[in-house]
């Protein structure tokens, strides 16, 4: 007789559950997770006018809790280093908006 592995799926409107149960204001990030505040993590802040922080609360719960550099961190929170202007940055390396 086969053995059959059944597995629980959720329906397919569980992404949209989760997009509705989310975290926009990056001290409620910091707090959740248990982080103090550092001026690197601070930009956030500056960056919310920019760029707007939707942060699913199931991804949240991935993060590793007081880890300031957790990479899950990383990819939602902006750094203070990414308003750093580099000498010789372009919006348009390749140029493309000059051609025709």
């Amino acid at each position: 007789m086969a053995h059959i592995v059944t597995l629980n799926t959720p329906s397919r409107e569980d992404w949209l559950t989760q997009l509705a149960d989310v975290v926009t204001d990056p001290d409620e990030l910091l707090r959740l997770l248990n982080i103090d505040a550092d001026e690197k993590l601070l930009a956030g802040r500056s960056a919310k006018k920019l760029f707007a922080l939707r942060v699913p609360r199931s991804f949240i719960d991935r993060m590793e809790k007081g880890n300031p550099n957790d990479p899950l961190l990383r990819q939602v929170i902006t750094s203070q280093d990414e308003f750093v202007v580099a000498p010789g940055f372009s919006t348009d390396p390749l140029e493309e908006q000059h051609t025709a």
